[in-house]
């Protein structure tokens, strides 16, 4: 990789192993108890009976994530700009699976140490991206759910989020590349994919999303979840397209070609998504600035 260049590339090969990773990420869930609040909101969320009551107690025992939830009900996108003011409202307008999926997110994002640093805020838009084009792929692929959809898109990059947190240097070394993934496990011992498979397996989450988030540069290899995780994938690739930003790996592969040929995805099919995630970028900002 062009970045790997004399005293650098001796200074950033100095590897991490797969199981320095796995530690890491054990000890991000041992040390926090962000844990606790986001396994009480997965059990809410998952229980046939839950009233919004409930699910509006646990996420105003968080303050940043209720000001979060409250910005996106408020967004000009959704057109209610100012009138929500309370989470009780947020989830009625808002329905319970997108603020399912906001506060699992947010919730996640808590769990990682970020420093301060923009690059884990750019990380965390690009998954917003992700996860919002992945919810509107949901007219083109059969057998999705938006809400499942936008939560799988918004934490397929968490593995990257780990490697951030766990080493800056290194993780600012390597490019988005074709070769990006190559490097990843030369420096970090494996992918971001597994590295943030492994963590939402940690959180207790779901195991489909472990799936996804494994394979979302390699969609044809999902066994289970094969047209979520296309949805993530393409998802992915149409942003690089539409929104890139610095250090984001929307890599386009042959792979990408298939979805689009097994979906039926036409060209104006692509300007039309490319449309709707433009109008909603800024609102998308606006849920990750600072409170």
């Amino acid at each position: 990789m062009r970045v790997y260049q004399g005293d650098r590339m001796a200074e950033t090969t100095q590897s991490i192993s797969e199981q320095d990773v796995r530690r890491y990420i054990k000890g991000l869930h041992d040390l926090s108890t962000i844990p606790v609040l986001l396994g009480k909101i997965l059990r809410t969320v998952q229980d046939e009976n839950a009233s919004t009551s409930e699910l509006h107690k646990l996420i105003t025992f968080d303050q940043a994530l209720a000001q979060r939830v409250l910005r996106m009900a408020n967004s000009a996108y959704f057109g209610r700009s100012g009138q929500i003011k309370d989470i009780e409202q947020a989830i009625m307008f808002l329905g319970f699976e997108r603020i399912r999926s906001v506060a699992i997110g947010m919730t996640v994002m808590n769990v990682v140490p970020t420093k301060g640093s923009f690059t884990i805020e750019n990380l965390w838009i690009h998954g917003y991206e992700v996860g919002f084009l992945a919810s509107v792929l949901t007219d083109y692929i059969p057998l999705t759910i938006p809400g499942e959809c936008f939560l799988a898109g918004l934490l397929h990059d968490l593995g990257r989020v780990v490697f951030c947190s766990m080493d800056q240097k290194k993780f600012m070394a390597i490019g988005p590349d074709d070769d990006m993934l190559d490097w990843e496990r030369t420096i970090f011992g494996c992918t971001h994919a597994e590295a943030g498979a492994w963590f939402v397996e940690a959180l207790g989450m779901p195991k489909d999303l472990a799936e996804i988030t494994n394979n979302h540069h390699h969609p044809t290899l999902a066994k289970e979840q094969k047209d979520i995780t296309a949805a993530v994938a393409l998802a992915e690739g149409l942003v690089g397209r539409f929104s890139p930003r610095k250090g984001n790996d929307s890599i386009w592969t042959g792979e990408h070609d298939v979805l689009l040929s097994t979906y039926s995805i036409a060209e104006e099919d692509i300007s039309s998504m490319g449309n709707r995630l433009t109008q909603a970028m800024p609102d998308i900002e606006q849920v990750f600035a600072k409170a």
